[in-house]
């Protein structure tokens, strides 16, 4: 070996020497992190490697993503355990994350992954003292603290915690058992407060996954509406495509203590553009409280039974703005109604055309004094309804009339 290649070998070794204790694998790793994440990556310390017989162990100390005022994800301490396997083959499939304290303000930004080998998830994640932040969630921020827990890739996972939103507190409560042939199967997850522990509680028994779509077989929801009692949601056969913001479902049931119970089957929506279509059977209670909670207040009625259950059944049509809402069979008060209510909701304007099979007036407004032409009272200018109700049989105190027509054409909202 001659001197001149010793020198050459000399020099490689001290630079590599030179490139390891000077925090050369530090930035290394911060640009590859930073590459795929589009984001900055910065550690507080060089890496810690440790060479096993079956695993390389890298342990990250301060680890941040995003700038130092707004950071998008920081962990106090990050641990990876790699098998050497997956390693020679070139992939990156951990076997074991372990999370001290790590922060997630949310929503994100950027992507997870800008090309390269795909971080696949691993084997065993375990979370402690973890702190979730997520604005935007009905115009609040939802925090979650005191995260503990692991998640397992194949096996029984838990995760714990507390939750606060919109000036509230409590305790929340996930489990499921991870299996790769269905994504997660007996998914439980358990929100509640102090006043009531059982606030929020979601049941799935399988969670699939298909190219595309998300797809869950049943889906049951139970949680305490304000005012209303309990309130129960359960869905089947669920698919759900988040990248076209598309949702369909077979068959569905809303209950809402007693004032609503909603069932709805063929269900295709679009909430992005608002746009899809449904079947559907409802029953209502109580429409004028309804009414005022939705800034519709009604006139005054006579009798304050009156308007009390509404039923129905037909399609709903959505194309953004516009709404198409067929009955092909309702009772109102014991009477029998059908037709087409179709419009827009911004801005806020109703079209109706309805038959109705019998109409008594007397329990909505004061039957017309004796000599006096009966005159319904005018709406207000801002109702925005139009339209018209064809009534086969009218009644109204003393009055009788049969195929009678009425109409609403003063309003300024037109659809």
């Amino acid at each position: 070996m001659t001197t001149s290649v010793i020198v050459v070998l000399i020099f490689v070794v001290l630079g590599a020497v030179l490139f390891w204790f000077g925090g050369g694998p530090r930035y290394v790793l911060e640009g590859i992190f930073a590459a795929r994440l589009q984001q900055p990556v910065h550690f507080a310390a060089d890496p810690e490697w440790r060479w096993g017989k079956q695993q390389l162990r890298i342990t990250l100390v301060g680890l941040r993503v995003g700038s130092a005022a707004h950071p998008q994800f920081s962990a106090s301490r990050l641990m990876v355990a790699l098998g050497w396997h997956s390693l020679l083959h070139g992939q990156m499939q951990p076997r074991q994350i372990v999370l001290d304290a790590p922060v997630l303000n949310g929503p994100w930004k950027g992507v997870a992954n800008a090309g390269g080998a795909a971080l696949s998830l691993p084997g065993k994640m375990i979370i402690r003292d973890g702190t979730l932040r997520w604005s935007g969630v009905a115009g609040h921020t939802l925090s979650l603290t005191a995260v503990n827990g692991q998640v397992l890739a194949k096996g029984p996972s838990q995760l714990a915690g507390g939750w606060h939103w919109r000036g509230k507190v409590g305790r929340w409560h996930f489990a499921a058992e991870m299996a790769p042939a269905v994504v997660a199967r007996n998914i439980f997850l358990q929100v509640g407060t102090t006043i009531d522990p059982m606030l929020l509680q979601v049941a799935i028994p399988a969670l699939q996954s298909t190219v595309k779509d998300m797809v869950v077989p049943a889906l049951r929801i139970r949680w305490q509406a304000r005012g209303h009692g309990q309130a129960h949601l359960r869905l089947q056969a669920l698919r759900l495509n988040m990248a076209q913001s598309q949702l369909a479902v077979q068959d569905g049931a809303l209950i809402v203590g007693d004032e609503l119970a909603l069932q709805v089957r063929a269900v295709d929506l679009n909430w992005k553009v608002l746009r899809g279509h449904l079947a559907y059977q409802v029953t209502i209670r109580r429409l004028p409280q309804l009414a005022t909670r939705w800034g519709l207040p009604l006139p005054k009625l006579t009798d304050p039974d009156a308007l009390q259950r509404l039923t129905s059944t037909g399609t709903v049509q959505l194309d953004n703005p516009h709404f198409q809402w067929i009955v092909t069979q309702g009772e109102l008060d014991h009477s029998a109604w059908m037709g087409k209510i179709s419009g827009t909701w911004r801005p806020l304007a109703i079209d109706v055309n309805l038959s109705v099979a019998r109409l008594n007036l007397g329990r909505y407004l004061p039957a017309p004094q004796a000599g006096n032409a009966a005159r319904l009272p005018a709406l207000p200018q801002q109702w925005p309804v139009t339209g018209e109700i064809h009534v086969a049989k009218l009644l109204w105190g003393k009055m009788r009339a049969r195929d009678l027509i009425i109409r609403s054409t003063s309003s300024k909202a037109q659809p």
